[in-house]
C-alpha cells in the first residue's frame, strides 16, 4: 500500500497522494500568510476570516482551536480514505481461484489467502467432513486412456483383460482406432484398484507409449469433486517398445479446503495426483533386442493402486471482515492521534516560543524607542541651557 516504484505504483499510492494534497495546503497556508499583510480592503479581510473559519471547523486535531488544522486534516482524510479503499479490495482477494490481479496495489500478486499443506496417513480416522470428500473420490468412476505411438497396429489385434479378484476377465474397451499411425483405446475401469492387461497378438513394432486416466467432476453442495485429466508419455530416442511392458500407477488423494471468510461453511475440493513407479529402460528394446526376441505378443500390463498417504491443503484469509474493521479503525486513530500529538507539541513548544520571542521583540523596541526619544530630550535641553547661558554673558558684557 505505501510501496513507489513504477509510475503505475505512483499514481496508485496513496503516500503519492497524500503528498499532493499537503502541498496545496501548504500553499494555502502561504497565501493566506500573505494576504493578511498586503490586505487594506475591510471586505477581502473579512473574506479571509471566512475561510479562516471554514477550516477551523474541519480541523479534526485541535477541536476548532487552529485553522491551520483543518488544512492538515484534508491530507489525513486522504491517507485514510485510501486505506479503506485498499482494504475493501483486499479483502475481495479470496479465495485466490477466484480473484484476478491486485490492479489496485503496486505488487498485482498478492492475495488474501495464506495456506497450509500437509501429509496425513490414511490409517488415521478421517473427521466427518473430509470423510464426504473421501467418498466422492472413491467413487469417481476412471477411464484409462492407451495410446501406441508409432505403429501399423489394428484394433482387431487388441483384447483387453482385468484381474477381479482372482479371476481375469474378459472387458471391451469403450473406444478403439488407428488415427495417423497412432492407435487409441478407451477403456473402462470397473475399479480404481485394478489390474489391466492389454494384450496385443501382432508382431509390428510400437514406438511410445501414452498412458492416461480421466474422471469426470460432481459437485455435491461444499463438495465439489475436481475433474481428472492424466497423461503420461513413455518414449526413448532410437528404440522401440518391448514386447512386455509393466506400468505401475499410484493414486493419491488430494483433498483442499477453503475457510469461509464470513465464518460459514468451507468448501472442500478434490482430486487424484496419478504417479508412476515404473522402471524406464525396462520398458525399451534396441533395434537388436527386438528382432532376436522370440516373443510374438506385446503384453501391457497396468496396475492402478492407491498410496497409504492423502495431501491435505487449508486455504483460509489473511484478513477476515471483522479483522479489517478493526484494522482500519485502529489505523484511522492512529492518523489522528499523530497528527494531534504535532500540534499538541505545536501549542506546548512551538507557539510559546513564538509569544516569547514576539514579548522579547517588542520589548526590546520599546526600550529602543524610550532611549532615542530620552536621547532626543536631553540633546534639546542641552541646547536650551547653552542658550541661555549665552544671554546672560552677552548682557554681562553690555
Amino acid at each position: 500500500m505505501f510501496r513507489i516504484g513504477s509510475n503505475r505504483c505512483v499514481v496508485i499510492s496513496p503516500l503519492f497522494w497524500t503528498l499532493i494534497v499537503g502541498s496545496l495546503a501548504a500553499g494555502i497556508l502561504i497565501i493566506m500568510g500573505i494576504s493578511k499583510f498586503i490586505m487594506k480592503d475591510p471586505r477581502k479581510q473579512q473574506a479571509r476570516e471566512l475561510r479562516k473559519n471554514i477550516f477551523r471547523h474541519t480541523d479534526l486535531f485541535g477541536e476548532d482551536e487552529l485553522w491551520v488544522g483543518g488544512l492538515a486534516s484534508l491530507a489525513t482524510i486522504t491517507l485514510v480514505c485510501f486505506a479503506y479503499v485498499f482494504s475493501n479490495h483486499f479483502i475481495r482477494q479470496y479465495p485466490i481461484e477466484a480473484s484476478s490481479d491486485s490492479y489496485f496495489a503496486c505488487d498485482t500478486t498478492i492475495r488474501n489467502a495464506k495456506f497450509q499443506t500437509g501429509l496425513q496417513s490414511l490409517a488415521i480416522p478421517l473427521t466427518n467432513t473430509d470423510q464426504q470428500m473421501f467418498d466422492l473420490l472413491d467413487n469417481q468412476a476412471l477411464v484409462l486412456n492407451v495410446d501406441f505411438v508409432n505403429t501399423f497396429i489394428r484394433c482387431d489385434a487388441i483384447s483387453i483383460e482385468a484381474l477381479i479378484g482372482l479371476v481375469r476377465s474378459t472387458i471391451r474397451w469403450l473406444n478403439c482406432d488407428n488415427i495417423n499411425s497412432t492407435l487409441s483405446l478407451s477403456v473402462q475401469l470397473p475399479y480404481q484398484h485394478v489390474s489391466i492387461q492389454v494384450i496385443i497378438a501382432d508382431v509390428k513394432t510400437i514406438g511410445a507409449l501414452r498412458i492416461g486416466l480421466y474422471g469426470d467432476k460432481h459437485e455435491n453442495e461444499n463438495y465439489v469433486l475436481k475433474e481428472l485429466k492424466f497423461y503420461r508419455s513413455f518414449f526413448k530416442n532410437e528404440s522401440i517398445l518391448a514386447r512386455n511392458l509393466p506400468v505401475t500407477l499410484s493414486l493419491t488423494n488430494v483433498i483442499n479446503e477453503t475457510l469461509s471468510i464470513d465464518g460459514g461453511e468451507s468448501i472442500f475440493g478434490g482430486i487424484f495426483i496419478p504417479t508412476s513407479t515404473t522402471d524406464y529402460n525396462s520398458l525399451f528394446f534396441t533395434e537388436d533386442q527386438f528382432v532376436r526376441s522370440t516373443l510374438t505378443l506385446t503384453t501391457l500390463n497396468i496396475v492402478t493402486s492407491e498410496t497409504p498417504y492423502y495431501v491435505k491443503n487449508l486455504q483460509e484469509p489473511i484478513a477476515k471482515s471483522s479483522e479489517i474493521v478493526f484494522q482500519n479503525l485502529l489505523f484511522t486513530t492512529v492518523c489522528l492521534e499523530l497528527f494531534g500529538l504535532i500540534f499538541l507539541l505545536f501549542k506546548l513548544l512551538l507557539k510559546p516560543m513564538h509569544y516569547y520571542i514576539q514579548s522579547k521583540s517588542s520589548t526590546y523596541l520599546e526600550t529602543n524607542i524610550n532611549n532615542k526619544q530620552h536621547n532626543t530630550c536631553s540633546t534639546y535641553q542641552d541646547k536650551i541651557s547653552g542658550n541661555n547661558d549665552a544671554d546672560i554673558n552677552e548682557t554681562a558684557y553690555f
